[in-house]
């Protein structure tokens, strides 16, 4: 699968995985953003993953 980096790539259901967040109490923290890192640190093989904002925040994490 080819993906253009100025193109979204959002299916239905990553739109309705936002519209709950937006919705929910947390937009950066919570249940969402744990089921995340859990996934990905599985994904990735892992053992600690760390959800962030930007690559920005990436990049001075410590």
């Amino acid at each position: 699968m080819k993906i253009d980096f100025y193109k979204h790539n959002l299916e239905d259901i990553d739109r309705q995985e936002c519209m709950n967040v937006l919705h929910s109490l947390f937009l950066t923290t919570g249940e969402v953003v744990s089921r995340f890192e859990k996934a990905f640190s599985q994904y990735t093989g892992n053992e600690y993953v760390v959800g962030v904002n930007s690559c920005t925040d990436a990049l001075f994490w410590r």
